[in-house]
């Protein structure tokens, strides 16, 4: 059995004991480095002295990026970037050659088209563009489906009654 601490050790173990904390703490302190950071105010903004100097704290995350809202929000995800890529390929073929060239092909892709109301004006608007809906004319089915271009999806999205967009489901293939 180990010897028990005698009365003339304590004072040395209780030094050893402060002077081990002390090296912990300030070892860490040095690793941490300072602490302090500015605060923002509750509006968001930064402290009034923050504001004046114009100096950006260098420890400070730097803020997350903004999510760009949709072009067209009816339009389903992605269905939406091909129709922003699209627009974003034909706005830079004509700015900057002007020749039709180098523009992109607008390509017409089969969707469905989600309806609130009005589906003969959306029909009739469709055909006015030279695109034949399927299911105009059935009054069991409230939707559209049509071989769109690119270049009108846009557009469509926009008409009264359209409350979405988006490529039909496909039929699972059989592995046979």
């Amino acid at each position: 059995m180990p010897p028990l601490l005698t009365a003339r050790h304590w004072p040395q173990t209780l030094l050893l004991t402060a002077l081990f904390l002390l090296i912990a703490v300030a070892t860490t302190l040095l690793a941490c480095g300072p602490v302090a950071q500015s605060v923002p105010a509750d509006d968001g903004s930064l402290p009034a002295a923050q504001q004046e100097s114009g100096d950006a704290d260098p420890t400070e995350p730097p803020p997350p990026p903004t999510v760009p809202t949709p072009s067209y929000p009816k339009i389903r995800s992605s269905l939406q970037s091909e129709v922003v890529e699209f627009e974003e390929a034909q706005a830079a073929a004509s700015g900057t050659s002007g020749q039709s060239d180098s523009a992109p092909e607008d390509t017409a892709v089969l969707v469905s088209i989600f309806l609130s109301g009005n589906k003969a004006e959306v029909a009739a608007w469709l055909r006015s563009k030279g695109i034949t809906p399927e299911h105009a004319d059935d009054p069991d089915i409230s939707g559209l489906d049509a071989y769109v271009p690119l270049s009108l999806l846009g557009e469509l999205s926009q008409q009264d009654g359209v409350t979405g967009i988006q490529r039909p489901p496909q039929p699972p293939e059989m592995g046979w």
